[in-house]
């Protein structure tokens, strides 16, 4: 029995009538012509309401002459049409070929779902990695930024966070939050008193007890779209919730001195 090849068409499958001929050792033409009568008795019957697609749709072929010729494309339901009007043993290889076929592509379709379903959803760390990468040639092509900042809120929107704006100059090197309940990863260092061994907000440090260690929702963050002369691209914020957070882990585990996360070891001291 030949192998029958499934097509996709308007979002259902079907086998092209050639191969159905082949494969039940028919004449084309009179399969056609079958066809056609299987369909003037359904809609004869009134049995037109299940809609051409559910057996047969009509399409055509270019033949070796260069010939536009017509032929039929057959649901599973078509298949078994034909496969009911088919005796011995040409029916049974028939219903043998077509159903493996149908079925081995339903399989695969509900196995490739499942994989979708249990697929983990891209962590902001991915996002962000992606937004630095095309942002710097948006930037070597010459956008704007107003080109650069739309495309950081069609590029985080699946995540369901929304891109506000904030502008800066290069000599304004305080943040000017749109949202003041909204901190920085250094802000948030410097209000619990997180700092680096050499005396400066240890912003990386808070970023790693986030996003790390408390694995922080996302609906508890946002995202800044900043323009700063020669630079765009998005800062995290973080609510208060957040922050509350960050402070309960500290306390509950004693201050520590060194914070592990993304790979590496933070030294850090308290201002308390």
């Amino acid at each position: 029995m030949t192998d029958l090849t499934i097509i996709k068409h308007n979002g259902g499958a079907y086998i092209d009538s050639r191969e159905v001929a082949k494969a039940i050792e028919k004449d084309h033409n009179h399969l056609l012509r079958d066809i056609r009568e299987y369909a003037r008795i359904m809609v004869k019957g009134g049995a037109s309401n299940y809609g051409h697609s559910d057996f047969f749709i009509e399409s055509t072929y270019i033949s070796k002459q260069n010939r536009m010729m017509p032929c039929y494309l057959l649901s599973k339901m078509g298949c078994e049409m034909v496969a009911n009007k088919l005796t011995g043993e040409k029916g049974v290889l028939f219903t043998a070929a077509y159903v493996t076929r149908f079925n081995e592509m339903e399989i695969a379709e509900r196995a490739e779902l499942e994989a979708l379903a249990v697929m983990p959803a891209p962590r902001l760390g991915e996002y962000n990695a992606c937004a630095r990468i095309v942002i710097r040639v948006l930037r070597e092509l010459g956008a704007m930024p107003e080109d650069m900042i739309l495309f950081l809120r069609e590029l985080y929107k699946p995540l369901g966070i929304a891109i506000t704006t904030e502008t800066m100059t290069s000599s304004d090197n305080e943040t000017k939050l749109n949202e003041p309940c909204f901190y920085t990863a250094q802000q948030i260092a410097e209000m619990l008193g997180v700092y680096s061994i050499n005396g400066k907000p240890h912003a990386q440090a808070i970023s790693c007890i986030l996003n790390e260690n408390l694995l922080i929702s996302e609906t508890h963050k946002t995202l800044v779209a900043i323009d700063c002369g020669d630079h765009t691209g998005v800062s995290v914020r973080y609510d208060k919730y957040a922050v509350q957070s960050v402070m309960e882990w500290i306390a509950e585990y004693s201050f520590p001195n060194e914070i592990y996360g993304f790979g590496r070891t933070y030294s850090v001291r308290y201002d308390r």
